[in-house]
């Protein structure tokens, strides 16, 4: 599996001859053969994870497909693309495909394409801002645990999970949990706002200790990952 990270939440997975692009809203994607088959997920319509430039790309990748978030309203190529809701599953063009609840907008996928389990949180996290209070960061807590506990079990072989430096002390909350909680071979940061210390700070924060090696560095757009 080649993994390369494209910027934010946008990451790039190549497994054989399939590509999977996650999230993608900005940049350069590498180069990618045109014979490829390609699957671009979008896990809700925020402007930091998702672009209508993907739906260009079908101009130059004849074997391209989308899966959509359904709060996406742009509707992309006919026949090539699918909507999927909160805690949806579905098999599509070789890929197994399960949707979570986000505790933001949108869903988290969960793909499985030769053996290999690819997880994208999208937005949900484990969102606790001081400034909302005891209740709002208590549902946050109660409903990312819940969501989480759905695949409590799954062998992961990657998954991007948002390490998100605006929540400050709290900022591995969601990151520590879905470690604890899932069996997750290879993890990677997103979501860090282009601030990379971040990553640096949770690899030498005592709470990562149990997991520490299963934590991919990331600290530049485009950087690749073989794993």
């Amino acid at each position: 599996m080649k993994v390369t990270y494209l910027s934010h939440s946008g990451y790039m997975v190549e497994i054989g001859g399939s590509v999977l692009i996650f999230d993608y809203y900005k940049g350069k994607l590498p180069e990618i053969r045109e014979e490829s088959k390609i699957y671009v997920f979008v896990s809700h319509v925020h402007p930091d994870h998702f672009n209508q430039k993907i739906f260009g790309w079908e101009k130059i990748y004849p074997n391209i497909r989308y899966i959509l978030s359904d709060d996406v309203k742009e509707k992309g190529p006919e026949g090539k693309t699918i909507s999927m809701g909160p805690g949806e599953e579905t098999v599509w063009e070789g890929l197994r495909i399960r949707t979570l609840r986000s505790t933001d907008e949108g869903v988290a996928f969960l793909v499985s394409l030769q053996e290999q389990t690819i997880y994208h949180a999208g937005d949900l996290n484990w969102w606790h801002w001081e400034e909302e209070g005891k209740v709002y960061n208590e549902m946050m807590k109660r409903r990312y645990q819940h969501e989480v506990g759905r695949i409590r079990g799954e062998e992961i072989d990657a998954a991007f999970l948002p390490l998100d430096p605006r929540q400050e002390e709290q900022y591995c909350l969601g990151f520590d949990y879905f470690m604890r909680h899932t069996d997750t071979k290879h993890a990677f940061p997103m979501h860090m706002w282009n601030q990379y210390d971040v990553c640096d700070r949770l690899l030498q924060d005592s709470v990562s200790e149990p997991y520490r090696d299963r934590i991919l560095k990331v600290k530049e757009v485009l950087q690749i990952f073989e794993i």
